[in-house]
């Protein structure tokens, strides 16, 4: 190849690689004016007096993995697919600070082409008086059934490091300034959770010009419902 053609490479390239990373709209589709499908969880403080201190916090992961609804970035990681998803807070509908209320809808979208899917709720205590936040480990698809039960102690610590409620093995015997016991529970007269869809992050269904360990990452937005 002569010293012309090498110039010219480069132009000719950057509009494929270009084009190859086009960047679609992942913004969330438009809410459901009337959602129906609902998880009614309730999380309690076992010990009433906690709730003068601590609130509790429902967030809800919603994402979308079909193939035509995200696009491939050859420049993020080596190489990788971006799909949209988002974390949403999930107002507590109850009036009682002792009982925090959530209504968490798996139709809270209802698109028939790239629609955003509840992926997992999770929770978390917060300490009013120094903003500390301990998250719950809560949330797989095994907790979420009709009547299910969890509970949970949430410790909390003097100290900016993660701090997690343990339910689902051993607390750590670390010190501790208060230790937060709460029950989480999924109403009987909740909605069943949708069968769960193969998604395109799988190493199957990933093109084979993409590693396993370029996982994507795609941004994140955060709203109130």
């Amino acid at each position: 190849m002569n010293l012309r053609a090498w110039t010219l490479l480069p132009l000719l390239l950057f509009p494929a690689l270009a084009a190859r990373a086009e960047k679609k709209d992942l913004s969330p589709p438009p809410l459901n004016p009337h959602p129906k499908e609902a998880l009614h969880v309730t999380v309690t403080f076992d010990h009433p007096d906690d709730a003068k201190r601590y609130i509790v916090i429902m967030k809800a992961l919603y994402q979308n993995q079909q193939r035509g609804c995200g696009y491939f970035d050859p420049l993020r990681g080596g190489g990788s697919f971006v799909y949209p998803h988002g974390t949403f807070d999930v107002p507590n509908e109850s009036r009682d600070p002792k009982q925090a209320r959530f209504n968490v809808y798996l139709d809270r979208y209802n698109e028939v082409a790239c629609n955003w899917e509840l992926a997992a709720p999770y929770f978390l205590v917060r300490d009013t008086f120094t903003g500390r936040d301990a998250l719950g480990h809560w949330g797989l698809r095994e907790d979420l059934a009709p009547g299910t039960e969890y509970k949970a102690i949430c410790p909390f610590q003097a100290d900016d490091d993660p701090q997690s409620c343990y339910g689902r093995w051993p607390m750590p015997n670390v010190s501790h300034y208060s230790r937060v016991p709460i029950t989480v529970h999924v109403s009987e007269d909740s909605a069943l959770l949708r069968p769960r869809v193969r998604g395109v992050f799988s190493q199957s269904n990933f093109v084979k010009s993409v590693t396993t360990d370029a996982a994507p990452n795609p941004p994140t937005a955060s709203s109130g419902d």
